[in-house]
């Protein structure tokens, strides 16, 4: 929600990072999009998983929703997870489940509702992704595109407050890419969540970053803005920067 703080992360260190700066230190309020960026193989995937909970740290500390990530096969760790939705590269589905039924799942499983009002949530949601392909087809059948709006369907069935995606715009040409941005400052801007990306999407991360981390193999940085990061005295961001111009 806007204006409220939905992710504090302190002197989070990952593993195997540079001792010469690898502490990342960030506050996210709800209606942000928050980019992670870097060059390849430089940790930004593994730095998405730790923010989102899902790999633990090295150390520091995380809050996500107001409190400490939860231990393991709890109650509240299966609740955060609700909460704090993530979507891998590639956005993997159920690949023997047509399209409406990998969005039903999550809602039938946690049984918010009768199958018939699940139904109709999902059709709802899709409709507010865009999605125009088939909802009998086998995930299959889709385009990456269609199935990136699937996955982002199916965890919106379940009301998150956070979203954190992996390379989401890997394998979509542009007319798609600008449709998925699209639907990322809508969930930010319309539904007040804090939406993570790691992406090499600069052009997006230039028009829709709120919040920019740098993440390198000597270090992870943190930036308020595109002209903040595009301007700053870093060594490793200029190398970045003028490698992909």
């Amino acid at each position: 929600m806007n204006g409220d703080t939905l992710i504090v992360a302190a002197g989070l260190r990952s593993f195997g990072g540079s001792d010469r700066v690898c502490n990342l230190d960030l506050e996210a309020m709800g209606g942000r999009i928050v980019c992670l960026v870097g060059p390849g193989g430089g940790g930004k995937s593994m730095w998405l998983r730790i923010l989102a909970g899902v790999n633990p740290p090295a150390a520091g500390r995380l809050r996500l929703l107001g409190a400490d990530i939860p231990n393991r096969d709890t109650p509240a760790w299966r609740q955060l997870r609700c909460q704090a939705a993530f979507i891998s590269a590639g956005a993997p589905l159920l690949s023997v489940v047509d399209a409406l039924n990998n969005v039903m799942l999550p809602a039938l499983y946690h049984r918010l509702g009768t199958p018939d009002s699940i139904r109709m949530r999902a059709k709802e949601t899709l409709e507010f992704l865009g999605y125009s392909g088939s909802l009998e087809a086998l995930p299959a059948h889709l385009s990456q595109h269609e199935r990136l709006l699937l996955a982002i369907g199916r965890c919106l069935m379940l009301s998150p407050q956070l979203l954190f995606l992996d390379e989401p715009f890997h394998m979509t040409d542009d007319a798609c890419r600008r449709r998925e941005a699209e639907i990322y400052q809508r969930l930010a801007r319309e539904r007040g969540m804090t939406v993570f990306v790691a992406t090499h999407n600069l052009g997006f991360v230039k028009r829709y970053a709120s919040d920019i981390v740098f993440v390198h193999t000597q270090g992870v940085w943190k930036f308020d803005s595109w002209q903040a990061f595009a301007q700053a005295p870093l060594a490793e961001a200029r190398a970045f920067l003028d490698a992909a111009a």
